[in-house]
């Protein structure tokens, strides 16, 4: 199996909530008349447009081949473990919760829960996301709220603008707003709980169905009072390297790309890279703005030269830790506390915290 930067056909999904800003601001070309909430970029099913594997999906090279898509990740099911997408939310989601792995092997079967995190792209005047509760709850009142259908008196609404990074680990109850288009990485798990949602009907006349026995077992009931994660950046030779999500799962990278760069160094994992402004080349391969390209493990290293300017793209992988994230900071001069603020605010799933402690 030839070893490349696989470019990646996204695949859309049709929501009640969607809109066409993908195609307005990443454009992306829609179906006629639909309205497109969602675009997998980097998924399993996602087929490669490029080179000797073009016409192949991705999980057809897992099959053939894990460890020289996923590298050091690889695990022994070939399960490829992340999910990068971007949303476009033009009418509220619902108000929801994702297992954690425990939960999700318990209740459903499944290897994966779902921790996420979310990079505001754009937002419109006033635009609000719901993240976590406003403050400590038991279970005894978040069940009478939903009762009274009053669970919004005790969310945690935050307004947001582009730019902006929210950790939402398994767990932690949230939603997003209308009007926000964001780039969204996060384990490859599609469990969903709805809590509430908003009273909407579809059009047979039918509310959408709620899952609040199964939320509540993986309801995280801690309050949440801190909410955006201020990104650490590393300066380059002719790109900048913007740390803003870190987790054992994902780290989320905005790259900024000022002159040609050789040799990025893979260190045997695969990188997500999907362009949010100007162009670029990726090893000869043409990546326009909201394009994908997966770049699997087996390769080593890889090219990156922008073709139109400012050149600007988000780069995920699996890290580890200790090599890919503290020790490159540390250097950079960045200090343990706004190194751990990249873990999250709760601390039952900051990551970066025995470091910190430790």
């Amino acid at each position: 199996m030839e070893i490349y930067p696989y470019s990646l056909e996204c695949v859309l999904q049709e929501k009640m909530w969607g809109g066409r800003n993908l195609e307005r601001l990443l454009h992306k070309s829609l179906p006629a008349g639909r309205l497109i909430g969602e675009a997998w970029e980097a998924w399993p099913g996602c087929v490669v447009m490029n080179g000797p594997q073009a016409g192949q999906r991705l999980s057809q090279l897992l099959e053939r081949n894990p460890r020289a898509v996923l590298g050091d990740s690889a695990p022994p099911d070939a399960l490829f473990p992340l999910l990068f997408k971007y949303v476009d939310a033009q009418d509220d989601l619902s108000v929801q919760v994702h297992p954690d792995d425990l939960g999700a092997r318990q209740q459903e079967g499944l290897p994966l829960g779902k921790t996420e995190a979310w990079y505001i792209l754009h937002a419109e005047p006033g635009a609000v996301v719901i993240h976590g509760f406003k403050a400590d709850l038991d279970a005894a009142t978040v069940h009478a709220h939903l009762r009274e259908r009053r669970l919004a008196d005790l969310l945690s609404v935050v307004r947001v603008q582009a730019g902006d990074v929210l950790f939402v680990p398994a767990g932690v109850v949230h939603a997003i707003g209308k009007g926000i288009v964001l780039a969204e990485i996060q384990q490859n798990c599609d469990i969903t709980y709805r809590l509430y949602d908003w009273d909407r009907k579809l059009p047979s006349g039918q509310g959408r169905d709620l899952h609040v026995d199964k939320a509540m077992p993986v309801l995280d009931l801690t309050g949440l009072s801190e909410h955006y994660i201020p990104p650490l950046t590393i300066h380059h030779d002719g790109y900048d390297q913007q740390a803003l999500v870190a987790c054992r799962y994902f780290v989320l990278e905005r790259l900024t790309i000022h002159a040609p760069q050789r040799a990025f160094r893979l260190n045997g994992k695969f990188h997500i890279l999907s362009c949010i402004e100007g162009a670029a080349t990726i090893s000869g391969v043409p990546v326009a703005q909201g394009r994908t390209v997966l770049v699997p493990a087996g390769l080593e290293t890889y090219d990156l030269s922008p073709t139109a300017v400012p050149c600007r793209l988000l780069r995920a992988y699996v890290p580890s830790l200790r090599e890919d994230v503290i020790a490159p900071l540390v250097a950079a001069g960045h200090d343990a506390a706004g190194i751990a603020r990249l873990g999250g605010f709760v601390s039952r799933y900051n990551d970066l915290l025995p470091w910190v402690n430790g």
